[in-house]
C-alpha cells in the first residue's frame, strides 16, 4: 500500500561501507548505461528497474522484510546492459543473444550475492532491468527513436522527470 517506499529505499544505506560499495558499482555500471542510452533515459530506466526489483522483492517476502540500498538498481543496470546488448545487432541470432545475458547473470553472481546482501532484491532488479533492456533495445531500432534519444532536450526532460519522481516519493514518505 506504500509503494513509494520501493523508490525511497534505493537511497537509504546501512553505513559508510554500503554507500562506498554502491558508489563504486554505480561509477561502473551506471556510467556504462548512460553512455549507451543517455543520461536521462539511463536515470529513468535505473529508477524503474530498482523500484520494480524492490516491489517484486516486497511481494515475495511480505511486509516484514526490509531491503535498502542502490544495489537493486545497480543490478538493474547490469540487466539493462545485458538486455540492450542482446538486442543491439540487427542480425543477432537467438543462439548468440544469450551471451550478453549470461554475462549479466555472471556479474549478478559476482557482485550481488555477498552474505550480507539481499540476493532476491538483486535478482529481481536484474530481471526487471533485463526485461526493460530488451524492450528498450527493441524500441530503439527505429531511426526516429534513436534521433529522439540523441536529443539533449529529451535527455534532460527524462532526467528531471526521474528526479521529480524521487522527490515526490520522499515527500510522500515523510508525510506519513
Amino acid at each position: 500500500s506504500e509503494w513509494w517506499r520501493a523508490v525511497t529505499a534505493l537511497t537509504l544505506h546501512a553505513g559508510f561501507a554500503h554507500v562506498v560499495g554502491n558508489a563504486a558499482a554505480c561509477a561502473i555500471f551506471v556510467t556504462l548505461l548512460g553512455r549507451r542510452v543517455g543520461f536521462g533515459l539511463g536515470a529513468l530506466l535505473l529508477l524503474v528497474s530498482g523500484t520494480g526489483g524492490n516491489l517484486l522483492n516486497a511481494l515475495a517476502h511480505g511486509s516484514g522484510h526490509f531491503s535498502i540500498g542502490a544495489s537493486t538498481a545497480i543490478l538493474g543496470a547490469v540487466g539493462l546492459l545485458g538486455g540492450l546488448a542482446a538486442m543491439r545487432p540487427r542480425g543477432l541470432t537467438l543462439r548468440k543473444a544469450w551471451i550478453p545475458l549470461a554475462a549479466g547473470l555472471a556479474l549478478l553472481a559476482m557482485v550481488g550475492s555477498s552474505k550480507d546482501s539481499d540476493m532476491f532484491a538483486h535478482l529481481f532488479g536484474f530481471l526487471v532491468g533485463t526485461g526493460l533492456g530488451v524492450a528498450t533495445g527493441l524500441a530503439l531500432r527505429g531511426e526516429r527513436a534513436r534521433a529522439l534519444l540523441r536529443s539533449q532536450v529529451t535527455q534532460w526532460v527524462l532526467l528531471l522527470a526521474s528526479l521529480a519522481a524521487l522527490v515526490w516519493c520522499w515527500a510522500r514518505a515523510l508525510a506519513h
